[in-house]
């Protein structure tokens, strides 16, 4: 009766081991984050007038391949006005940094950093030429501006939220 007894005790603390194991141990490889997608930072205005929507910022990373980034920068003013888009950005990325050239739909250019963080994006941006009747700019001022990720699509920015 003592053998059965360890037995069934020891049969119990085996299929409890295995039970905990099959918990805690993933079924395969564990998938990182993904980089693409859409990243936005919004800004806090005080205007006299109805703000529906606030300023922001934004980067949109369309791919990430073989040591290459490719991506986009949105600004939005007050209430969606005015927006600058930038050219399709291609950069080789090293140590998750990359640095880069732009243009945006108003016709001005610069250079720009931009880093992978923590699952966000750090971006820098100097305008090196300004087109005439521009009225804002990507110019991220000399600073590196924090961006988290709010959605996992790869398309330019059509709404602001």
């Amino acid at each position: 009766m003592k053998c059965m007894s360890k037995m069934w005790k020891k049969t119990s603390i085996t299929v409890m081991v295995l039970l905990l194991l099959a918990v805690v141990i993933p079924a395969g490889p564990v998938q990182a984050a993904s980089k693409t997608g859409q990243y936005q930072k919004k800004y806090k205005t005080q205007a006299s007038f109805p703000v529906w929507i606030q300023p922001a910022y934004g980067v949109v990373i369309n791919r990430v391949k073989n040591g290459k980034v490719r991506f986009q920068i949105s600004r939005a003013g007050v209430n969606g006005s005015p927006i600058y888009n930038s050219n399709v950005i291609k950069a080789k990325l090293k140590n998750n940094k990359a640095s880069f050239q732009w243009k945006d739909t108003w016709g001005n250019s610069g250079t720009g950093k931009l880093k992978f963080s923590g699952g966000n994006v750090k971006l820098k941006v100097k305008q090196t030429y300004t087109a005439d009747l521009n009225r804002s700019t990507l110019d991220t001022g000399g600073k590196f501006v924090k961006m988290k990720k709010i959605s996992d699509s790869k398309k330019l920015f059509d709404k602001w939220e």
